[in-house]
């Protein structure tokens, strides 16, 4: 009990929750004041934080991207001619080991070596962005790309590093590109589940076949289920809410330029 109200405490005083806090106080003085109208309005902003900081409201709707890529069995996924794995898994870095810094994607990484070492495929494709450091661009799958030469992994599998892509209509262009030039017939499309819908689907667009290999699932649609308890609103919620308005949004725009195969 002292843990929770401990770490309800450090809640409070985090951004999220100092907010909230300072709302509901807003709210009752301009009641008191009787700013009925304007007390209104705070009252609604704090209930819009408790529901995206407090409930599994954003959790929920993140399920709804994830929930048609559940249940994929790896080892019966089927032998393609190439791994592609969609950047964002890792960043370049000054310090850290190899001068990679894996993200919450990470996943995307290791999905794409799971891949290759189970024999799905002979090679292994790395889109992502790139950084600057001291006007100098380095790109995430060069980095990447380079980190697995140093370990040998792959083993027998030839890795191709995209360069710096902007976006997952540029992965699809230049995978395309790759199977016009050498003959490929499919990919295994390696990305975050909530982002497969709209990834596999411009890959289509371009022209690519693809089986879908989702990882990085960040709700319960993977992860073990977490007991309800009321609590002060978190950031956690609004990123899920953030990760899921990005994809609605990212669906329709890539539709509107037809980058989306219909």
């Amino acid at each position: 009990m002292v843990d929770f109200i401990l770490r309800q405490a450090l809640l409070l005083i985090q951004p999220v929750g100092f907010l909230w806090l300072c709302l509901i106080i807003l709210a009752v003085v301009l009641w008191r004041r009787k700013l009925h109208r304007l007390a209104g309005c705070t009252g609604a902003m704090v209930v819009m934080i408790t529901v995206f900081g407090s409930s599994d409201f954003p959790g929920w709707l993140l399920r709804g991207l994830e929930k048609p890529w559940a249940g994929l069995r790896i080892a019966e996924l089927p032998q393609c001619d190439a791994v592609v794995v969609l950047g964002g898994g890792t960043e370049p870095s000054r310090f850290e080991m190899a001068g990679m810094h894996l993200t919450k994607a990470g996943d995307r990484v290791l999905m794409g070596i799971e891949l290759i070492r189970l024999g799905r495929a002979q090679a292994l494709c790395l889109g992502g962005g790139k950084s600057e450091f001291d006007g100098v661009s380095v790109s995430e799958a060069d980095v990447v790309k380079a980190w697995l030469a140093s370990w040998k992994l792959p083993a027998n599998a030839e890795v191709i590093s995209f360069g710096t892509t902007a976006n997952t209509r540029e992965e699809a262009e230049k995978t395309a590109a790759l199977l016009r030039e050498r003959g490929w017939k499919r990919v295994l499309l390696v990305t975050s589940a909530f982002h497969m819908k709209r990834a596999a689907a411009t890959f289509r667009g371009a022209g690519v076949e693809v089986v879908p290999a989702p990882c990085n699932f960040l709700t319960t649609v993977s992860t073990g289920d977490s007991p309800f308890q009321l609590s002060v609103p978190s950031w956690q919620g609004f990123e899920k809410a953030g990760i899921w308005l990005h994809e609605i949004v990212g669906w329709q725009m890539y539709r509107r330029r037809g980058w989306i195969a219909q």
